[in-house]
């Protein structure tokens, strides 16, 4: 059984990292480039969560994910932003995200609060010797 996380932004080449890191440890991903093209994929698929670009054109990754907890309520939420501080922090936060990581993103620590937040990406995958 794979573990569902969804990866919005709009920086492919950031995206195609945070992709191919949480697939390298057996989550099964999506992602999208805009929030439109996210909130599309919310009510199509189940997610456990939802690693997001905080500031996108369009629909920020507040707004994005705001709307994407009406649809899935129990959504995880992690914000990745080049400006982390107090004005892009707490409305992340207020919005119900569970931490914001700043860029350029430290794949480890992503790896490490993925699996706190939502367990092992694969359960039958065995380990790399």
């Amino acid at each position: 059984m794979h573990t569902r996380v969804l990866v919005v932004d709009d920086d492919r080449s950031n995206a195609e990292l945070v992709s191919r890191t949480l697939a390298s440890r057996g989550y099964a991903v999506d992602t999208a480039p805009d929030g439109t093209a996210a909130l599309q994929l919310v009510k199509q698929h189940e997610y456990q969560l939802a690693v997001v670009d905080y500031q996108m054109p369009g629909m920020n990754g507040v707004e994005l994910f705001r709307h994407a907890r009406e649809i899935q309520p129990d959504l995880f939420g992690v914000f990745l932003t080049a400006y982390a501080n107090i004005n892009t922090v707490f409305p992340a936060i207020d919005a119900g995200a569970e931490r914001v990581l700043s860029k350029p993103l430290n794949c480890e620590e992503l790896l490490r609060l993925t699996k706190e937040l939502i367990g092992d990406g694969d359960e039958d995958r065995k380990p790399v010797a």
